[in-house]
């Protein structure tokens, strides 16, 4: 087989059972790792550790903090700590944090209701998550597009939004994918 024939073997290909372990994709079945958890608290919910990575330098953090404090089946449920810490993540220009914090203000959850400012903050939201796209985040396009379609703080825009959620659908948010095709 010659160089570009789709059937030469690359560099890449393993023979059977010969496969190294660090190209294999991570079983998601699998107990985690100790330090895979004390790396990334949040995602194993680890609420103590995620609550001290919330820091001006993870607004991610600050709003996986809030997730938890707002949807946990009953056990913390606190929607006014959670607003707090959906708070510092939009004050770190995290989209989904502020996205996460106009909708307690839109519906009085944990903090009193005040749709003008609900509408301030979706703003907010969809300035960092266009941001966040032009930077080639598919979950900034997948949200800006969802606030652009609905119009939550800004005005509607069904072909921009479109546009934007293409984007995701081609960063790979399977999301964005099905919004795009029920259009």
């Amino acid at each position: 087989m010659g160089n570009g024939g789709g059937c030469a073997p690359s560099r890449w290909v393993h023979p059977v059972g010969n496969i190294p372990q660090s190209t294999l994709p991570r079983d998601v079945h699998a107990v985690p790792e100790q330090g895979e958890v004390a790396d990334h608290p949040c995602r194993y919910g680890d609420v103590v550790r995620c609550v001290a990575k919330c820091t001006p330098d993870d607004p991610q953090a600050c709003n996986a903090a809030g997730i938890m404090f707002e949807f946990d089946d009953g056990e913390r449920t606190e929607p006014a700590l959670a607003s707090t810490f959906y708070e510092r993540s939009c004050d770190g220009n995290y989209a989904q944090g502020c996205n996460n914090l106009a909708w307690l203000y839109l519906r009085g959850r944990g903090v009193p209701k005040d749709q003008p400012h609900a509408m301030l903050l979706f703003m907010t939201a969809f300035d960092a998550a266009k941001l966040a796209c032009a930077r080639g985040d598919a979950s900034g396009c997948l949200l800006a597009g969802e606030i652009l379609y609905e119009g939550r703080g800004v005005a509607p825009d069904e072909e921009q939004a479109l546009a934007l959620l293409q984007r995701a659908c081609d960063g790979g948010e399977a999301r964005a994918c099905d919004l795009v095709a029920t259009q």
